[in-house]
């Protein structure tokens, strides 16, 4: 170890001793992991911003179970016999099961009519628990949202959306605390709800007092940031299903968006794999420029090769000295082609945001330093191999009487 670092201190003498020498030498590879930092930062920035537009703009990373109702027999889709519902507490049990990694609620959904004064209006009604604005990213305008009281109590109350409440009145405020009439049952009012899709009329209850209101049948819905878990978790509720119901996994359905997943993920790596690729010849390039670097030096420093090897130095001390300074010289070209692409990025990324819409971020992660350090290693070891081996040949006599 302590020879290596000798090794890497003369590899370093030379440099300073040569600048301008090693400094074109490494151009290639200074060239190429700047191109390399920039496609792999980019890369990832495009992927993160991809996800967040997927995931505000599409169910990619929503997940869905609920009960089958039907079956197919001999062609025909009938009806289930008393097929396994889920309740509050089966959404309960996977709220606590993945509350670090999705959001999760139990809900259903429908229409009808509900009347409020001399009004009757049509309106698309929704049974919920208490986190629903945690998943949307909803806000109340008046009022509050549905608490975990009413989902126990059967509580006939209810969260209309703006929308609906506009209807009803020119001030909706005065909305909240008055009775509307739904199934032939009277709901007060606790809450308007801002949506973002605003032209909405929706009313939320209970999820309990839609069930018994409705007879309906819920679905459990869990909303993950990472739409790569959807598989995962597809999995590991399959599992959770056969042990906590009779049927199993086979009495329900998991509804996902896991192939357009897949595609969207394959899409990113193909992107990295080809534009790395590309860049990966300048890499090569510079890597040629190393080995050509160290074949001058060693013609330069025969006699000094001589010299060591007669004085007792053995051939593998003349490798290891020579794929030290290889090593040393990949990696002061790698860092400052890391150096030079993150100042490339820096000043690429406010241009591509002044010109679109969209808030583009650069994502420097610790995969791309580790990726250079990997880069600077296999450069050094490929390329300074020949020029090492070269050295460690060399016949001490004939060296020593070179000119």
């Amino acid at each position: 170890m302590h020879y290596f670092t000798q090794s890497i201190l003369i590899a370093l003498q030379n440099i300073r001793a040569n600048p301008l020498h090693t400094f074109l030498s490494t151009l290639g590879i200074i060239i190429g992991v700047a191109a390399l930092v920039g496609i792999l930062a980019l890369g990832d920035g495009l992927e993160q911003t991809g996800r967040e537009q997927l995931r505000d703009t599409t169910s990619l990373n929503i997940l869905t179970l609920n009960t089958k109702q039907t079956k197919v027999v001999d062609n025909i889709r009938v009806r289930i016999e008393n097929p396994p519902k889920l309740t509050v507490a089966h959404a309960k049990t996977i709220i606590e099961k993945y509350s670090n990694r999705a959001l999760v609620e139990l809900m259903n959904s429908g229409t009808g009519q509900v009347v409020y004064g001399d009004s009757i209006s049509a309106v698309y009604l929704q049974g919920n628990m208490d986190n629903w604005l945690l998943f949307t990213g909803d806000s109340l305008f008046k009022g509050r949202y549905l608490i975990e009281e009413d989902i126990l109590n059967e509580a006939k109350v209810a969260v209309i959306t703006y929308q609906l409440a506009l209807q009803w009145s020119d001030s909706p405020s005065k909305i909240i605390g008055e009775e509307i009439l739904l199934k032939n049952q009277n709901f007060k009012v606790v809450g308007i709800l801002q949506e973002k899709e605003s032209d909405i009329s929706k009313i939320f209850i209970p999820i309990t007092t839609y069930e018994t209101t409705f007879d309906s049948y819920p679905e459990i819905t869990l909303k993950v940031e990472n739409a790569e878990e959807i598989p995962v978790l597809e999995s590991e509720l399959k599992s959770w299903l056969n042990i906590n119901f009779d049927a199993g996994e086979t009495g329900f359905s998991l509804i996902s968006n896991k192939m357009r997943v897949e595609q969207f993920s394959r899409g990113i790596l193909l992107f990295k794999l080809i534009m790395g690729a590309i860049t990966g010849i300048s890499v090569l390039v510079g890597g040629i420029g190393v080995m050509n670097v160290l074949l001058i030096s060693v013609t330069e420093r025969t006699k000094e090769i001589g010299v060591r090897k007669a004085a007792g130095a053995k051939k593998k001390d003349i490798v290891l000295q020579f794929m030290a300074e290889s090593i040393t010289i990949s990696f002061f070209g790698c860092i400052t082609g890391w150096v030079i692409g993150m100042l490339g990025i820096f000043t690429f990324v406010p241009i591509v945001n002044s010109l679109t819409d969209m808030n583009f971020k650069a994502a420097l992660g610790i995969n791309t330093l580790i990726i250079i350090l990997v880069v600077a290693m296999v450069v050094g070891v490929v390329f300074g191999t020949y020029p090492a081996w070269r050295a460690s040949q060399l016949d001490p006599i004939d060296a020593i009487r070179h000119e």
